[in-house]
């Protein structure tokens, strides 16, 4: 990256990350955007905001306290607040009437569960202790196991985090009263997706995507990857008399929060309002794909699906893994339209959501190397050519495999449409009680990998497709491998004839 570059990428990154918690439908939301555009202004671009529903939430005031002593803390996410005092237990198991004390899991996400399991057991509040020192982060909670986009009822015991500095010492004083105080505020509001547009008569365009809201600083996620998308797309009109189809740079809101009825599937709401309204104008299949720059500043990797990582790693250089669920890319992906997502999430979980994030935090190397990937491949997208022909070849075999007499044709149409049908985030519910998230190439696939199975304690109790919630399998009333083989037998007809309507009409 050029000096001025760097110097335009940094500035947007740093006056971003100044708005501590930037929630969607904000005025703090508002005047960053007012000034974004301002940085940017060209008469090449055009420019809209999208109005976008949201719900707010907003800390005001958080404390625990013991004796004397008073103990800074956050309030969760997505929880309603309240005050009260209690005896401190770290046994979930006797928590009722009590305020428990735990440690976050090694997941951060799955703090839900435990937030659950507690409100069950009838607890007064959940605390968690950081796993890390000298951090209190954001990690949002919901009421309810799933992952879905249905409203739900919200989480309604207070939930607070503190340090692990702050754990230690309230972990001392188990079976002793502490006093706890989350003041927090939620309110509908209008968020807003920015999207500028490089002009030009073309039907086809590339999406590169961020997003602006962030929980405390949010330097890296995603204040960083708002200040290279913009230096990106400001070099793209350098290069415009080259580029074979369109480009729009979406800085989404309501990343990190926003679904007004407390979904569990609270992430990428903006995004997902933006999908839906292409699908309703008939857009949608004018995306020819998508690069999502999320949580940038230390070693990244490239969350992909196969068919585009082998296309792709012969032009770059670099690690390439499966999509996961938890970026702005997983709606695109969930419609069949081809995205990727460069991101550094794996190596931040120390600051991830804390006030830490911050500009000393990152790499300057491996932002350097971010900037040129991410160039790279917006260029290769603008100016190359897909194919859909790696990911219908290994279809073809599967949709074989089943007894399925369609020959998939290798065309983009088809595409979009196989991946809407077989390319699924599922949530797996297993057997010991934990639950998993994971992303498949084919569903037919995964499920049949089931059939001759010889450890039925291996299979998952429940599998839904995320979002929808629709069960896709169901073992609990299955007792051994026989009934296994036949069940799965028949999820496989259920699909394969489901796949067989939908193709051929």
């Amino acid at each position: 990256m050029v000096v001025s570059e760097l110097t335009t990428a940094l500035s947007i990154a740093k006056k971003c990350s100044s708005y501590m918690d930037l929630a969607s439908g904000s005025v703090a939301e508002y005047d960053f955007i007012q000034w974004l555009l301002n940085q940017i202004d060209n008469p090449l671009f055009s420019y809209e905001l999208q109005p976008v529903s949201v719900l707010v939430w907003r800390d005001r005031f958080s404390r625990i306290v013991h004796g004397s002593n008073e103990f800074r803390a956050l309030s969760m996410p997505l929880t309603l607040g309240g005050s009260d005092r209690g005896k401190l237990t770290m046994d979930i198991n006797d928590s009722e009437g009590k305020v428990l004390l735990m440690d976050y899991p090694e997941d951060m996400d799955d703090a839900k569960y435990i937030y659950i399991k507690a409100m069950e057991k009838g607890a007064l509040a959940v605390i968690f202790r950081d796993r890390y020192p000298g951090v209190v982060r954001r990690i949002v909670v919901t009421a309810t196991p799933d992952y879905s986009w249905d409203r739900a009822p919200p989480p309604v015991i207070p939930a607070l985090t503190v340090s692990r500095e702050v754990g230690d010492e309230l972990s001392k004083h188990v079976g002793e009263e502490v006093e706890f105080v989350s003041d927090v505020e939620t309110k509908l509001s209008t968020g807003y997706n920015l999207i500028i547009n490089l002009e030009g008569n073309r039907e086809e365009s590339v999406i590169l995507a961020v997003h602006h809201d962030h929980w405390l600083t949010g330097y890296a996620d995603n204040c960083l990857g708002i200040g290279l998308g913009t230096t990106m797309l400001l070099n793209a009109i350098k290069e415009r008399s080259s580029i074979k189809r369109g480009l729009s740079f979406i800085s989404f809101t309501a990343e990190e929060a926003g679904n007004p009825g407390f979904a569990s599937l609270y992430w990428a709401y903006g995004s997902t309002r933006y999908v839906e309204y292409l699908e309703r104008r008939g857009l949608l299949n004018n995306v020819y794909a998508v690069l999502n720059l999320d949580v940038v500043g230390r070693q990244y990797v490239i969350h992909t699906s196969e068919d585009l990582s082998m296309q792709l790693s012969q032009l770059i250089s670099t690690q390439w893994e499966l999509p996961k669920p938890y970026f702005d890319s997983l709606n695109f992906e969930m419609n069949g339209t081809p995205s990727m997502t460069l991101s550094s999430l794996d190596y931040y979980w120390d600051v991830y959501h804390t006030d830490r994030d911050t500009e000393d935090k990152a790499s300057q190397r491996d932002i350097d190397s971010a900037f040129k990937t991410a160039g790279q491949l917006l260029n290769y997208l603008l100016t190359n050519d897909l194919t859909p022909s790696p990911y219908i070849s290994v279809l073809n075999r599967d949709i074989i495999s089943v007894g399925l007499g369609i020959e998939l044709k290798e065309d983009w149409d088809t595409y979009r449409l196989v991946k809407y049908l077989l390319s699924k985030y599922l949530v797996e519910y297993r057997r010991d009680g934990s639950v998993k998230t994971i992303y498949t190439n084919s569903i037919l696939s995964y499920v049949r990998r089931f059939i001759n199975i010889n450890d039925i304690s291996q299979v998952p109790l429940r599998v839904e497709e995320m979002g929808t919630g629709k069960v896709i399998m169901d073992t609990s009333t299955i007792r051994n491998v026989r009934q296994l083989s036949q069940y799965i037998s028949q999820v496989i007809e259920s699909l394969a004839e489901d796949m067989n309507i939908n193709l051929v009409t």
